[in-house]
């Protein structure tokens, strides 16, 4: 009788999505699941990040007042959001009201 050995699935994920493909789709959508760890409690509270298309990151804010905020620091979002997911093509972040779709 042989004896099987088995792989941990957090071993064998990562090569198993490069070979399907679907790797940079998984870094893509972590990026949208961490924005809030990333840009912290106040802006969290606020803005919400939505998807990730094109090297844009979609964010739906609560508030105009904010949206403006949000644009005004939004290089700085950019680079802290680089930094966090660098293998993420990430070149801008596009606001939208958190009403409209």
């Amino acid at each position: 009788m042989t004896r099987r050995s088995f792989a941990r699935i957090g071993d064998v994920l990562p090569s198993v999505l490069r070979d399907l493909g679907l790797q940079k789709r998984f870094h893509e959508r972590q990026l949208v699941e961490r924005w809030s760890d990333i840009v912290g409690p106040e802006i969290s509270q606020r803005a919400h990040a939505t998807k990730f298309e094109n090297g844009t990151l979609y964010v739906r804010v609560d508030h105009g007042a904010w949206m403006q905020e949000l644009h005004f620091i939004e290089k700085d979002l950019v680079q802290k959001l680089r930094a966090a997911c660098p293998e993420v093509n990430l070149t801008r972040i596009r606001l939208g009201a958190r009403d409209v779709e």
